[in-house]
């Protein structure tokens, strides 16, 4: 969708579901894929996007993204509930 294939770029991400709203720029880049066939592309600084966006493994991510103007809008956040109890 943010089209990295064409040249890596800085991407804006937009909190929404954050009180305040919360902006970054965070870099992308790419990487050989594990079976070695082409290549896959991934934000920089995973671990400051998922603290930045209060993100937890298993969340359910509610995300909208403008190739125009690349920027990732995270609209919503559902936190995961383990419900074998």
């Amino acid at each position: 969708m943010a089209k990295l294939h064409e040249g890596l770029k800085y991407l804006t991400i937009k909190f929404l579901h954050l009180d305040p709203p919360l902006q970054i720029t965070n870099g992308t880049r790419r990487e050989r894929r594990p079976n070695g066939r082409g290549y896959r592309y991934a934000l920089t600084s995973w671990k400051k996007f998922m603290k930045a966006a209060q993100i937890n493994v298993r969340d359910q991510v509610h995300f909208s993204f403008d190739e125009n103007e690349q920027v990732l809008t995270i609209e919503r956040v559902v936190r995961y509930v383990n419900r074998s109890n």
